[in-house]
């Protein structure tokens, strides 16, 4: 098995922050009920505003590819979407070991 390691940042427009909040934090939980996502924190940036970091930790590329077709994250997207800054920046990592 090798881990997935899922990071996105994702700015919301100015005044958006808590419905932002509101959202990441439903597809978090709605996120770490899946199977195979071993972790889904959502964090806010202390230094710029209207900013978030999700950090996922998926069993697997497999597992996290399945949760694109979930049907909260697409209704979770579908919400963000009008309140975004820009477009969210996603990068994955595995370990240098895998």
């Amino acid at each position: 098995m090798s881990i997935l390691y899922v990071m996105a940042k994702v700015k919301s427009k100015l005044g958006e922050t808590q419905k932002a909040k509101n959202i990441l934090t439903r597809l978090a939980a709605n996120s770490e009920k899946e199977s195979g996502c071993l972790s889904y924190q959502i964090l806010y940036s202390s230094e710029e505003t209207d900013t978030f970091m999700t950090l996922e930790v998926w069993d697997s590329k497999k597992s996290e590819r399945k949760h694109w077709d979930e049907p909260h994250l697409k209704e979770s997207l579908k919400e963000l979407e009008p309140i975004l800054a820009k477009e969210p920046r996603i990068e994955k990592y595995q370990h240098t070991s895998d």
